[in-house]
């Protein structure tokens, strides 16, 4: 993880930027909104200068001040931008986002979502249109595919999206296109779920204009949020849309790729989320050789997880925020219910792929997997146990420990570290350890080959 981004997760850097109290909220204080919406217009979206610019400085007006007078060296079309952008051309465009219901949330805003504030860029400020309150789910997944969807892919979105939905609580996240975005939010409403479209555009423009009924439920139903980075107005121009996917799998904490050919939109956002150390899940191909699914395949090559159903997306949420998931137990097939209600370690031993294949001599033969194994550890448990409580003496534990642990020390830091805090993305590895990443993925690579480690996508590891 980069330095400046440890501290602006731990909130260091917006106490930075701001250094005001709460009560001085720009929801509250419409004036101060101005210097966002300035350093929006001249700098554009998806920059990383203006991150420079206001670490150095103690808020949006204290850097617009010193922009204007010229005390940092800026790249010639900033410096254009910043000579011919006025305060009164903010000024205008927060009062028509206020007279059109559109809310300007800066960066360093409460309401600003904070898992969105994690990723490497985040948007310095966010336009949005809809039910704010939906930025604080903690359950929100991202959908995503092509605008033209096969009939296996209707149907898998259908199922899955809506068997997600139905267990009440998640949030969807989709882009809003044509196809498999729009029939993922249009399934959420269907199932009562809550959805947000992020936009290539701004939220106050109607495209696709094929969406335009799926837009006035969305606002009407009060489930739905329109958000976007782009000021009110903007274009849907090509270069936007790739643009706008580091935010599209930035609020989730789950990417879904329900269908992506070779060159598919689609697997930048999954690359997004690979990169922000967010999970990825992929729909196996209908057929492997159209080349429709040429792009799920490669994700699911290179460690994509496979989605086969509502509970593998669930799983994947309960590996990840297992205090808060809610799954009802009668609900579940017994495989699963393992899956989920094990806190001994039994359920990652059995093969997933097993586990994730359903009905008939299937579901027998998982049960069987199941119970050999319980057998197993009870087994191995009561011949490991003395029949008279002792204490085993310090060399024995010292040994017992060493069984189960790599030869080097770097090793058994990472094994020990990934134990504790589980899947977890290569760059947050090296900096709790303090270790130089390229010396930490050969390491990586040794406990890959002894079975101490997993390599997962995205440059996610796990401890075997």
């Amino acid at each position: 993880m980069r330095q400046w981004r440890r501290g602006f997760s731990s909130g260091k850097w917006r106490r930075r930027v701001t250094r005001m109290p709460e009560q001085e909220s720009h929801l509250r204080q419409p004036e101060m909104l101005r210097y966002w919406v300035w350093l929006l217009s001249v700098f554009g979206a998806g920059s990383t200068l203006v991150f420079r610019i206001l670490r150095q400085c103690f808020s949006a007006q204290d850097a617009c001040e010193r922009i204007r007078a010229g005390e940092f060296a800026l790249p010639a079309p900033i410096r254009k931008n910043a000579a011919s952008v006025t305060l009164e051309q903010a000024d205008s465009i927060v009062y028509f986002c206020r007279q059109h219901s559109i809310a300007l949330l800066p960066v360093n805003e409460p309401v600003y979502p904070a898992v969105l504030s994690e990723i490497d860029t985040p948007p310095v400020l966010l336009t949005a249109k809809g039910n704010l309150g939906l930025l604080g789910n903690p359950f929100s997944f991202a959908v995503v595919g092509t605008r033209r969807p096969s009939p296996y892919t209707e149907r898998v979105v259908t199922q899955i999206v809506g068997g997600v939905c139905r267990k009440g609580g998640f949030t969807v996240v989709s882009g809003f296109a044509k196809g498999v975005d729009a029939l993922a939010h249009r399934t959420a409403l269907d199932c009562g779920a809550n959805t947000i479209a992020v936009l290539g555009c701004g939220v106050n423009v109607n495209y696709p204009h094929e969406n335009m009924q799926l837009r006035e439920r969305m606002l009407a139903e009060g489930k739905g949020l329109f958000l976007s980075e782009y000021l009110p107005g903007t274009e849907p121009f090509p270069a936007n849309f790739p643009r706008r996917n580091r935010i599209l799998s930035g609020l989730s904490y789950v990417t879904a790729v329900m269908e992506a050919g070779a060159r598919s939109g689609a697997l930048v956002t999954a690359q997004c989320a690979g990169d922000q150390g967010r999970q990825v899940c992929c729909v196996p191909p209908a057929d492997i050789f159209d080349a429709r699914y040429a792009g799920g395949a490669g994700l699911l090559r290179d460690g994509a997880a496979p989605l086969m159903d509502a509970q593998d997306l669930l799983g994947v949420f309960y590996q990840n925020r297992e205090h808060c998931i809610n799954t009802m137990d009668n609900e579940m097939r017994p495989a699963q219910m393992h899956l989920f209600a094990d806190s001994s370690g039994l359920a990652s031993r059995i093969n997933v792929a097993l586990l994730a294949q359903s009905g008939g001599t299937q579901a027998e033969l998982v049960g069987s997997v199941v119970r050999s194994r319980q057998r197993e550890i009870a087994a191995a448990a009561q011949t490991a146990q003395p029949a008279v409580e002792t204490e085993m003496p310090a060399s024995a534990v010292k040994s017992a420990a060493s069984a189960v642990l790599p030869d080097s020390e770097t090793g058994i830091r990472i094994v020990e570290y990934l134990r504790a805090n589980g899947e977890t993305y290569a760059d947050d590895i090296a900096a709790a350890l303090d270790l130089d990443l390229s010396e930490l993925l050969a390491e990586l690579t040794v406990l890959e080959l002894d079975g101490f480690a997993e390599s997962l996508f995205g440059k996610h590891y796990r401890a075997l």
